[in-house]
């Protein structure tokens, strides 16, 4: 009878420690689960750049103007087409420039040899701005006009020499310059209404005209 005492309180210890280990399992998270819930957070979206805003169309699709500078000193034509411009500016005696540029909406820039350059605005029935060429500048204006007024180009082999020839069309009369290699002389005669006529030194010289010169 003796025995048996501490026999039931070794078993009474088992029992114990085993429910004290039941509770502290219980109490411990397991590798598989959060000890506590965490927020969730959403990804920031990535910035985004906004698309450039496309150039606006011109106002006109295709025209030709002519002018003068306001003290009348140089003779200019402007001639465009879907947006692209070329232009010509001449005294008829020793100044003259080609250019070519863009019209933006209703801006007109265009650039040439030397400094050349051209700035303005332009409407159906006008096109004015700046003039800038052989190193002095002027205000012009110029209206839009229709064959045989206008702008006109023609190109030669005279002599094995290459020749341009530019020719301004405005107000009943015309200025323009020739050039063959570096030397520059008053151009031909041109008769607007048969331009393939104008021959020089025995050479026929191809002549195009307005908004034929943009696509070139």
């Amino acid at each position: 009878m003796k025995l048996r005492a501490p026999v039931v309180t070794l078993a009474a210890v088992v029992v114990l420690g085993a429910g004290l280990l039941a509770v502290n399992l219980a109490a411990t998270p397991t590798s598989g689960t959060p000890a506590a819930a965490r927020p969730i957070v959403a990804a920031a979206a990535p910035a985004t750049t906004a698309a450039p805003e496309p150039a606006p169309p011109p106002v006109v699709a295709e025209k030709v103007w002519a002018g003068r500078s306001t003290g009348r000193e140089v003779t200019v034509a402007i001639a465009v087409k879907g947006g692209r411009a070329v232009a010509y500016v001449c005294d008829g005696k020793k100044v003259e420039a080609w250019l070519q540029g863009t019209l933006t909406g209703d801006q007109l820039a265009l650039t040439g040899p030397n400094g050349a350059r051209i700035d303005g605005t332009a409407s159906e029935a006008t096109a004015s701005g700046t003039i800038a060429a052989d190193g002095r500048s002027w205000p012009y204006t110029a209206k839009g006009v229709q064959a045989p007024e206008g702008l006109y180009e023609g190109r030669a082999d005279v002599r094995g020499v290459a020749t341009r020839i530019g020719w301004i069309v405005v107000g009943g009369t015309q200025t323009g310059l020739r050039r063959s290699g570096g030397v520059v002389a008053p151009a031909p005669v041109l008769d607007a209404a048969n331009p393939g006529g104008v021959v020089v030194d025995g050479s026929p010289v191809t002549v195009r005209s307005g908004t034929e010169l943009v696509a070139s």
